[in-house]
């Protein structure tokens, strides 16, 4: 996967910020609102469909859990102990830990290894957003409130769409086509309040956004690896949950910064700078696992 054909991946989320921040220096605008319609509506919708119509390979689903879960694990510890030292934003937690998985993965995998790995990215992004929304969710909350993930609606939807995947059941086409609509929206909004807010972030330094994005790929891609070594993993998939799990640092970091009014300045630089990055870092790697 040459270097152009990433640019071409991330064009349209340079593109749509870009456009977000030049509208949000012409005209007033309050990123929040869009949250809360990202949060209540277009998730549960995106979330919906995601599962109702991707299969899933269920025979992979284990060891891409358990990768998920060590990567989780092992970047939640290094962030923990450099917060306790270094005094260092809440934000860091959903920065550091929570990949863009569909938006720049799914383009990613199929253009590097064809519709067998968009399977595997669609089985990884499946355990990605339940945890972005279930521990990113606590998280940003300050962990003030265990039931606060069981008052958004996204849970109840990905629950629902999956029970139609697993039994074959199929609901009416133009029922479905409004649902993925709506769902569609999902990932410009967030692109557009990425520079909203970056239209009013005073940057006082790169190095917390850098080490954000240190933690988010480099991390990810070593504890990667060495889930593949522990569980033996090799092909296809080996090469797959590598590259998922080096991916920039997904925009629904942004959403929960919003949501809950917590670093939304780091929260937006960090990503922009993890997402500008990775222009490089996965052509990189992708050349190094061939």
């Amino acid at each position: 996967m040459s270097f152009s054909q990433i640019l071409q991946v991330m064009f349209p989320i340079l593109f749509i910020s870009a456009l977000g921040y030049l509208y949000a220096r012409l005209n007033r605008t309050e990123p929040q609102v869009l949250s809360n319609i990202i949060i209540y509506l277009t998730i549960p919708a995106l979330f919906f469909n995601s599962f109702y119509k991707h299969r899933l390979i269920l025979i992979e689903l284990p060891i891409i859990f358990l990768t998920l879960i060590l990567i989780m694990l092992g970047t939640f510890i290094l962030v923990y102990i450099l917060k306790k030292v270094l005094k260092l934003p809440l934000m860091l937690y959903p920065t550091s830990l929570f990949m863009n998985s569909s938006f720049v993965g799914f383009p990613v995998m199929l253009l590097a290894y064809g519709e067998a790995g968009l399977m595997r990215a669609i089985s990884y992004d499946f355990f990605n957003g339940i945890l972005i929304f279930t521990l990113g969710i606590y998280l940003a909350s300050q962990r003030k409130d265990l039931l606060e993930i069981f008052k958004f609606p996204f849970i109840y939807a990905a629950l629902l769409g999956l029970t139609f995947n697993l039994t074959g059941l199929h609901l009416p086409a133009t029922l479905i086509k409004s649902i993925e609509m709506l769902g569609g929206i999902t990932i410009p909004l967030a692109l557009l309040m990425l520079g909203f807010r970056l239209s009013t972030t005073r940057i006082k330094s790169l190095a917390l956004p850098l080490l954000s994005s240190v933690l988010r790929m480099g991390l990810g891609a070593l504890i990667a690896y060495l889930a593949v070594l522990l569980f033996k993993i090799d092909g296809l998939l080996a090469k797959s949950l590598i590259v998922m799990s080096t991916l920039p640092s997904a925009f629904m970091g942004l959403v929960l910064a919003e949501r809950y009014k917590k670093d939304e300045d780091f929260t937006a630089s960090a990503i922009a700078l993890c997402t500008l990055l990775s222009i490089f870092t996965i052509p990189l790697l992708l050349w190094i696992l061939k």
